[in-house]
């Protein structure tokens, strides 16, 4: 087992933001063991734009879960960011989550009665940030998704993709270098999914975060640079995307709206 772990070990490039060695995750139960995950080997490089395709039950929840340090896994390792988080404590993988990884929802996940500069602050203050720095720091983070416009209305006054960029922004604002999004169109028309993506794409290629993006449509999918996908728990798939779908081309390209 050491020898394995130091040639796990050997593999790893700091260029890689994710290294997953042999990833297994059983749920035991009285009456069956569920195999979420068998032996699932991925690494991410710095700055890749990465979509996680699967249909339900094809394990990329799972997978979802234990890259953002919400799970362990029952087997395997797993290096974030060069820290092995495999076998940590639940306080010390939210340590490292907190520090090291944005997250953007299918449901939004913002406080009602909250103001969007306020939901974006929110991770600032759990970080005891002075007032004066959350205020500038949410400020520009909700300039970069274009909602400078839209500081001080609450979500049920912004639409669905405007309440989406308010997710990101917060996902954003402790300057994570990994950002993960759960089906972030699952809740969105067409045209709104693609303004998000285009956001999306911009995120990656001009600020170089890394993005994991979890769907399972094929066509959002396809706004990504690498595809993996997923089916019984393991990767039956692992491609490169050289020309993905330009979201905002994508979305000049559909027909006009109806009145």
């Amino acid at each position: 087992m050491v020898a394995a772990s130091t040639e796990a070990a050997s593999a790893v490039s700091p260029d890689d933001i994710m290294f997953l060695d042999g990833i297994t995750k059983d749920y035991v139960t009285e009456a069956v063991t569920v195999h979420a995950l068998r032996r699932v080997d991925i690494t991410i490089k710095r700055g890749e734009f990465v979509a996680m395709v699967g249909q339900s039950g094809s394990g990329k929840s799972t997978m979802m879960n234990i890259i953002g340090c919400l799970d362990r896994p029952t087997e395997g390792r797993y290096l974030l960011d060069g820290i092995d988080v495999t076998h940590r404590s639940n306080d010390a993988r939210a340590v490292v989550r907190n520090r090291l990884i944005g997250f953007v929802f299918q449901g939004f996940n913002l406080l009602p009665r909250t103001t969007a500069l306020e939901n974006v602050e929110l991770p600032l203050v759990y970080r005891g940030v002075s007032a004066g720095e959350r205020a500038k720091r949410a400020l520009e983070a909700l300039e970069s998704v274009g909602l400078a416009d839209r500081l001080h209305h609450t979500p049920n006054q912004l639409s669905g993709g405007q309440q989406q960029r308010v997710a990101i922004a917060r996902a954003l604002v402790t300057e994570p270098p990994l950002l993960l999004a759960d089906e972030p169109t699952g809740n969105l028309d067409t045209r709104t999914s693609y303004e998000v993506l285009g956001l999306l794409q911009e995120l990656n290629r001009k600020n170089k975060i890394t993005i994991v993006l979890v769907t399972h449509e094929p066509d959002i999918a396809a706004c990504a640079s690498r595809v993996i996908n997923m089916r019984d728990g393991r990767v039956r798939s692992d491609t490169y995307n050289e020309a993905p779908v330009d979201a905002h081309q994508a979305l000049a390209d559909l027909p006009p709206v109806e009145e």
